[in-house]
């Protein structure tokens, strides 16, 4: 073991083999780069406890600032980042490491000095790659926080099997979202320039860009969590955060589902299956190469 001056720190290792003192070295942690200049304290143990080992009390926040971390530390390798939703983003000390003053088993980020108004810069302790670390939004910097720093970062997928995209996951939600209305053409959101441009321009925009969305009156996706819901599964509720399919979506779907309807006897029978369409089966809709639904070429010559 190196010689680090009057702070010399061990962990044990709860899973491997012990040294002749009872502590195993990080294996990729350097002594050099971890305690150079550093002012941490002397590791200390609780006596009155049987196994001799560090007991941190659970009212106790430690930050990195008050544990003497220094800002870059590979300490976090010690550590996974977890980022709970809307919640303050925490460290928590792998289970092979055992707790002592200068590694807690949580350790909470430090609040940012001099606070700004819709300034909200990156706390994180260790090293940060991100091309940005200061954001004008909560929402931002918790973004950044999963997708930079969390070991365990959200993905959101393409269900469309033949999608150049179905094996490439999305890291954020919107983007998932503009890809499965412009690229697959799904009826959500609407037309661009509503806020801003001339209303009745904007409207014949509308137009035009319902006229290009793939609808299917078998299922339709949340606007909200992005799930595909079965209209025979789910109705038009979402079966995942229980938001509701807009009027107009619904209203769109019904005028495309086929009217049910039962023969009274063997001669109507006969003459509804000449009527309907093989390729659609009267839905005057077909499904196409990449699982989306076309008007019928049978029933819509062009």
């Amino acid at each position: 073991m190196p010689n680090v001056g009057t702070s010399q720190v061990h962990y044990k290792d709860a899973s491997g083999p012990s040294t002749e003192s009872g502590y195993k070295d990080f294996p990729s942690l350097s002594y050099s780069t971890i305690y150079e200049n550093s002012s941490l304290p002397t590791q200390q143990y609780d006596s009155s406890s049987s196994s001799g080992h560090f007991r941190q009390t659970e009212s106790v926040r430690h930050t990195p600032a008050s544990l003497g971390w220094s800002q870059g530390t590979e300490l976090v390798k010690l550590y996974r980042f977890i980022v709970p939703k809307g919640k303050l983003p925490y460290l928590e000390l792998l289970g092979k490491w055992t707790p002592t003053y200068e590694t807690p088993a949580r350790v909470y980020l430090d609040v940012a000095k001099d606070y700004k108004k819709n300034i909200f810069p990156c706390q994180y302790p260790g090293p940060c790659n991100g091309k940005q670390n200061i954001f004008g939004r909560p929402a931002d910097l918790e973004r950044h926080y999963k997708n930079v720093h969390a070991d365990e970062k959200d993905t959101f997928p393409c269900d469309y099997v033949k999608c150049p995209r179905f094996q490439d996951d999305f890291t954020r939600k919107d983007h998932l979202r503009d890809h499965l209305r412009d690229f697959h053409k799904e009826d959500i959101g609407c037309a661009q320039g509503w806020r801003n441009g001339d209303k009745r321009t904007w409207e014949r925009a509308q137009k035009v860009w319902l006229a290009e969305r793939n609808i299917s009156h078998r299922h339709w996706r949340c606007a909200r969590c992005l799930v595909k819901n079965y209209v025979t599964q789910s109705g038009w509720e979402c079966r995942s955060c229980n938001s509701l399919c807009e009027v107009d979506r619904v209203r769109a779907r019904e005028r495309l589902a086929p009217e049910e309807q039962t023969p009274k006897g063997p001669d109507e029978t006969l003459a509804y299956s000449t009527l309907v369409c093989g390729a659609c089966k009267g839905s005057l809709w077909v499904e196409d190469y990449y699982g989306a639904y076309k008007p019928c070429p049978s029933c819509h010559p062009t």
